[in-house]
């Protein structure tokens, strides 16, 4: 009798321990799963705008050194590359750009840096000038 009161009591005490520890158990497990679920969606998202962001920059820079070829080359071999064809130049450029970054890659640029237009005036100018700083290193050496 002692022994089935025994046994009876460590039943119900490990049947409250149980209760208690499982439910706990599968909140921790869940959160686990979660917390690596968010890590590699996190991870892959990151990947996905690091890739796309490197291809907006080089599409940016294929067009800037197209335009450089095209036009600007030649109107500075002619000496008649002034302020007004660097205007021309520039808005060339933002017109092919604007027909090859597709819907989706102005989307991620707005969400990330706000106004797509100026962003990419400025990484077209950026471009622009390390070239011009590379032409000049070429030119001193």
């Amino acid at each position: 009798m002692f022994t089935e009161t025994l046994q009876t009591a460590v039943e119900s005490i490990l049947m409250m321990v149980l209760t208690l520890v499982i439910p706990a158990l599968v909140a921790y497990g869940m959160k686990k799963v979660n917390d690596f679920v968010k890590v590699k969606v996190k991870a892959s998202n990151s990947e996905y705008v690091r890739n796309m962001f490197e291809h907006i920059g080089d599409t940016i820079e294929s067009v800037v050194n197209q335009t450089t070829q095209t036009y600007v080359k030649e109107l500075k071999d002619l000496e008649t590359f002034d302020l007004g064809e660097q205007r021309m130049a520039l808005q060339i450029t933002k017109e092919k750009l604007a027909h090859m970054i597709n819907a989706e890659s102005v989307a991620l640029i707005e969400m990330l840096h706000g106004d797509a237009g100026k962003w990419i005036e400025t990484q077209v100018e950026s471009i622009i000038a390390k070239q011009k700083n590379i032409k000049t290193l070429v030119v001193n050496d």
